[in-house]
């Protein structure tokens, strides 16, 4: 079974969950129906909630997910759960602190670029997917190379920390700009 947790509240800002139910009918047709998705965090617009639901319900894939319905810190998740697979909505390459803070605590993680008017540069990590069509096809290699790709996610995920890290060099010029004179 492959679990993945999207950390994010179900609200206005974040209208990108569509994507999933989307996923999960793409993988259906072709009878890959492991993967489930776990929604953690709040719901804030139950409008956008029940849409989900309904899309789910139409794609025959509602038995696929489930929501938490309140936010939760992933160390308090249970196991089982911060063994799964952490997706995180990115807007080009911008991966958020909480995917910064995911990585560094270990979790794994898939970067999702949800923001179709925002294209990223051309990353070459395995588990940072730049549309739709990316992702898709980067659970449907999940679903038949689990441990290949398990080990590439540890190996990507830190090279992409590293691309939002500054170098020592980087920091001192920053702070030099920043408070002249020092």
């Amino acid at each position: 079974m492959i679990n993945i947790n999207v950390v994010a509240r179900i609200a206005d800002d974040k209208n990108f969950f569509l994507d999933l139910i989307y996923l999960l009918h793409k993988l259906k047709e072709e009878n890959i129906n492991d993967v489930e998705v776990l929604f953690i965090g709040a719901i804030q617009n139950y409008g956008i909630y029940e849409g989900v639901l309904n899309m789910a319900d139409l794609l025959s894939v509602s038995s696929q997910i489930s929501f938490t319905k309140a936010s939760i810190r992933v160390s308090e998740l249970p196991p089982d759960v911060q063994q799964g697979y952490f997706l995180h909505f990115c807007v080009g390459d911008f991966i958020g602190y909480s995917g910064m803070e995911s990585i560094q605590n270990g979790y794994k993680n898939i970067f999702y670029n949800a923001d179709r008017k925002v294209k990223p540069e051309a990353r070459k990590h395995t588990n940072f997917c730049e549309d739709i069509n990316a992702l898709v096809a980067f659970v449907k290699r999940l679903a038949k190379e689990q441990a290949i790709v398990d080990e590439e996610i540890n190996q990507n995920s830190l090279k992409i920390l590293d691309d939002f890290a500054l170098t020592a060099n980087d920091k001192s010029t920053l702070l030099s700009l920043l408070i002249p004179n020092k």
